[in-house]
């Protein structure tokens, strides 16, 4: 969906206020030390999350399904993270079961129709001590945006952007089905988060600052394989 309008994406999230001031320090938050730790970043986009991992001393590898994202991210990690043009609807063949210490799947989740599939082929990755760190739209706002019932399950096509012509395809889910699915797939919450946003935002963009105190726009959450029976 991002192939499109991937280049003027990539330069919005650089410093947007829900990527660069939200988003990003709530999951990098999540993640942890990372330092030697190998690290997946599962639709990587154009690379933020995975410099950022390396930076912290991570080993990191990725993939995405839009070419142009997968050579942005190439770009900014100057070749320290092998990143390769993948759809996470199919499995990861080239990654051996057992062996990422830490999944990241930021702000995608929503836009996969069977996301215990892709839940489950990030668990099977994981070392048995690993975790997966996820964010996704908080299931209130598809309610306070869309209307209807906050319990409604279905796929909705809009803008990823009022202001932008960046058309999206994601499901809006209340929080019981988002976690029943984590269930399925053989996870365990080990920490749920409803970030708060850093206080540069404050500075640089109050109205959303002032916005995101009030009512979240995003959920992150840290899991962890459950033990095998």
């Amino acid at each position: 969906m991002y192939e499109r309008f991937a280049h003027e994406y990539a330069i919005h999230a650089e410093d947007s206020p829900y990527n660069a001031f939200y988003d990003r320090p709530a999951v990098l938050g999540l993640a942890g030390d990372v330092s030697g730790l190998a690290v997946f970043d599962a639709a990587c986009g154009p690379g933020l999350y995975a410099a950022e991992l390396l930076n912290r001393g991570a080993r990191v590898t990725g993939c995405d399904v839009s070419p142009t994202f997968v050579e942005l991210a190439l770009a900014r990690t100057e070749g320290r993270a092998d990143l390769r043009v993948h759809d996470l609807s199919e499995p990861l063949t080239w990654i051996p079961g057992g062996s990422c210490d830490l999944a990241v799947l930021a702000l995608a989740l929503h836009y996969f129709d069977d996301r215990v599939a892709l839940l489950s082929e990030l668990r099977r990755i994981l070392t048995p001590r690993g975790a997966l760190v996820l964010s996704t739209e908080h299931p209130t706002m598809g309610w306070v945006r869309l209307g209807g019932s906050y319990f409604r399950e279905e796929a909705v096509e809009e803008s990823l952007s009022p202001e932008r012509d960046w058309p999206i395809r994601a499901w809006r889910r209340p929080l019981t089905s988002i976690c029943a699915e984590f269930r399925e797939a053989g996870f365990l919450i080990d920490e749920l988060l409803e970030p708060r946003p850093v206080p540069e935002m404050a500075e640089r963009y109050p109205e959303d600052h002032a916005h995101l105190e009030v009512l979240p726009a995003f959920i992150a959450f840290r899991l962890i394989p459950a033990p095998r029976p």
